[in-house]
């Protein structure tokens, strides 16, 4: 293996881990949202620090997320110390992306014995920051699940005896409160113990069985049996779609066609080299990560932040391949994984967002003095209403102008699309009433969210838009779906 390629992959591999490291910062203390979902979580936040449950039964006053809830309570605990607001969810979002890029440098060190595999590692992961459209220091959950989910496999694969394997499950019991994709990781994470270690594989399939019903049990009992109402009643009514599978292998993958060739050598040079066990074993957790990312990019919903555990399996892959390739004198490979770390600079889109390729501009993830007047703007036009106001998709706008908050219309949404009829109508009609009960000053829609348009009620009229329709990107969240609160209505005396 050539020096060149081994100085071009540490290069390359040192500018992506700097760029997913400063652009997180750089917006650190942006005042709004980066991802049109993330003002819910700060309103979650703001229920715990006022000392209320977070799942209760759905009103038109507020209707809980469909996740497991310790991202918010870690947010809220480091609310305590920065105050409230975004800063402690994007911190708590940002400290695990480092612990995960600390676990993967640890990782792919302690299988290879080396540096250089362990930082090619961390560059591929790093590079991903931009694939999933610099999701990982976003105000939702994905990034501390994922600390936790590797902090799990490292454990399991440290092979220090039983007790590792109970705080590996019990780990992963964390991750689950995290986010429910934990669930489908957990048999695949104990084939892979099993396969080195059968007794310690059956431990932690049994430690996390018994902490997992203990942790739900006492959480149904906590929240009167909402809990398992919104994380996983409502959940398993959502549907599945087959053409995110497609896409996949279409579209969201094809920045990473050249390490899936390096990874496609990686499992097939070890079978022929007799290591048919080594294999399989690292083929469990390997496929874990990968069906479960196409298993929540199919559900109807997912974004691209669902491939995220996914990627993290190809970028622990990428090291090991490194890794392989120097012993085996393969260059071809290190070629591969060079070209990989420098194509990631061209950026494709996904499905959610196609787009014609071209180079990446880290510019379009940084929130612009533009956005920050727009925001500005729009919080004192809400300060200065007479009255009520209402935002149905960004309710902590209204509570950051010292106005009275309201439920998450995405929440609404995912009780729109549970099979219980009955509720669905019940919450819904109450919302609807109570929106037009509250005679509200100033309403406020996006643009193109429609559906919310029933507000406007005879009564009301069309003041004009919060930017020019020329400034399109104005006040657009960087991240996930393209929508912004900037059509304001004004009730009519």
């Amino acid at each position: 293996m050539t020096r060149a390629l081994t100085a071009a992959a540490v290069a390359l591999s040192a500018i992506w881990i700097a760029l997913a490291l400063v652009v997180p910062f750089a917006r650190l203390d942006y005042p709004f949202e980066v991802e049109w979902m993330g003002g819910a979580f700060a309103d979650h936040v703001a229920r715990i620090l006022d000392g209320e449950r977070i799942y209760v039964a759905p009103s038109a006053d507020f209707v809980p997320y469909l996740y497991t809830p310790l991202y918010m309570y870690a947010a809220a605990g480091v609310s305590l110390v920065t105050g409230e607001g975004f800063l402690p969810l994007r911190l708590t979002s940002i400290l695990a992306s480092i612990a995960t890029l600390i676990l993967l440098h640890r990782f792919v060190r302690r299988r290879t014995g080396t540096r250089t595999p362990a930082l090619v590692a961390c560059g591929v992961w790093s590079a991903c920051y931009f694939l999933v459209e610099t999701w990982y220091d976003a105000e939702r959950v994905d990034s501390l699940f994922l600390a936790l989910l590797l902090g799990g496999l490292s454990l399991l694969d440290s092979r220090r005896g039983m007790g590792s394997a109970v705080i590996a499950a019990l780990l992963m019991v964390l991750a689950y409160l995290t986010k429910q994709t934990a669930l489908l990781l957990v048999p695949p994470f104990a084939v892979f113990a099993a396969i080195r270690a059968p007794r310690r594989g059956l431990v932690f399939a049994v430690a996390f069985a018994a902490l997992w019903f203990a942790a739900t049990r006492g959480m149904d009992r906590l929240h009167d049996g909402w809990f398992s109402y919104y994380t996983w009643t409502l959940p398993a009514r959502h549907e599945y779609v087959f053409p995110p599978f497609v896409a996949f292998w279409v579209t969201d993958s094809r920045s990473l066609w050249p390490l899936l060739i390096a990874t496609i050598w990686l499992f097939a040079s070890r079978l022929r080299r007799g290591d048919a066990r080594g294999a399989l074993a690292d083929g469990a957790w390997w496929g874990g990560l990968l069906l479960a990312g196409l298993a929540s990019r199919m559900h109807v919903g997912g974004a691209v932040n669902v491939l995220m555990p996914t990627w993290l399996g190809f970028a622990i892959v990428a090291g090991l391949a490194w890794q392989r390739g120097r012993e085996g004198g393969r260059t071809a490979i290190a070629a591969v994984l060079v070209a990989q770390l420098a194509f990631f600079a061209l950026k494709f889109g996904n499905s959610d967002q196609p787009r014609d390729p071209g180079l990446l501009d880290v510019a379009e993830y940084l929130p612009s003095d533009a956005d920050r007047a727009a925001g500005e703007r729009l919080v004192q036009l809400l300060r200065d209403a007479d009255g009520d106001v209402l935002v149905p998709f960004h309710g902590y706008l209204p509570r950051m102008a010292g106005k009275r908050g309201g439920v998450h219309a995405m929440a609404l949404i995912d009780i729109r699309g549970s099979d219980d009829q009955e509720l669905t109508e019940r919450v819904m009609r109450e919302f609807w009433n109570s929106a037009r009960a509250r005679r509200a000053d100033l309403v406020v829609l996006d643009e193109n969210l429609e559906s919310m348009g029933e507000l406007i009620v005879p009564g009301y009229r069309f003041e004009g838009r919060l930017v020019p329709e020329s400034e399109s990107d104005t006040f657009m969240p960087p991240i996930g779906l393209k929508t912004r609160p900037i059509m304001l209505f004004r009730r009519v005396d």
